[in-house]
């Protein structure tokens, strides 16, 4: 059963169906290969016809869903390539990130990290997988803003529901610590300034999903694109 959201205050039909889509999408309440159900859809959002189809058509756009005339509209199934085109930007700009970290974050902009990590000890010990996700993506963008590259945020943002499927599902078959230790490792390294160890865990962090893939294959088969 999909998630919804409360409206936002002057937010577009458009926009609140566009949103609810890709939370549920990313958390697999929609699954891969999963048939979209306009009219139930319409009636739980409490929107017409024409702002959902207009949300469609931008996911589709986006490849997060496929549109088969006269068939029907379905989640699209991970696409593994893509997921790696994703997780590789990332990577590239999350290193980088990392070293400019260490030259430009204030100790309140570190406490700010510290505080985001320390919720994450208590939700893996109550293994509540999507509010280790919102805490994982809230790390990621502090970083972001902190460093002053808003900008580049956003623009792995547009990408980034193919990747975060995976890192969903990989906290169902795979223990989350190492990710959380990850992100221990990185602020120690922006702590002491060190650039060169921070750009080189903020790779190998990125390098998680490809270690956790064929767990993820196995365990999820039918959710991936042949």
């Amino acid at each position: 059963m999909i998630t919804i959201s409360e409206r936002r205050e002057h937010e577009s039909a458009k926009s609140f169906v566009l949103r609810v889509l890709i939370d549920n999408i990313i958390n697999t309440r929609l699954e891969p290969g999963e048939k979209l159900n306009e009219p139930e859809l319409c009636e739980q959002l409490g929107v017409s016809r024409t702002p959902f189809r207009e949300a469609e058509l931008e996911l589709a756009q986006r490849r997060l869903i496929e549109i088969r005339p006269k068939i029907g509209t379905y989640v699209s199934l991970i696409d593994a390539e893509l997921v790696e085109e994703v997780r590789y930007l990332r990577a590239v700009l999350e290193a980088e990130i990392a070293r400019m970290a260490c030259e430009k974050l204030t100790p309140a902009d570190i406490d700010q990290l510290w505080e985001n990590v320390a919720l994450w000890r208590m939700y893996i010990e109550r293994a509540q997988e999507e509010k280790i996700f919102e805490l994982d993506k809230g790390f990621h963008r502090l970083l972001y803003v902190q460093c002053g590259c808003p900008y580049w945020y956003d623009l792995v943002e547009n990408l980034a529901p193919h990747f975060d499927r995976t890192t969903i599902l990989s906290f169902r078959c795979r223990p989350a610590k190492t990710i959380y230790e990850d992100h221990v490792s990185l602020l120690k390294a922006i702590e002491q300034k060190d650039a060169a160890a921070a750009h080189r865990i903020a790779g190998q962090h990125m390098q998680r999903y490809t270690e956790n893939l064929s767990a993820i294959r196995e365990a999820f088969p039918h959710y991936f694109k042949a």
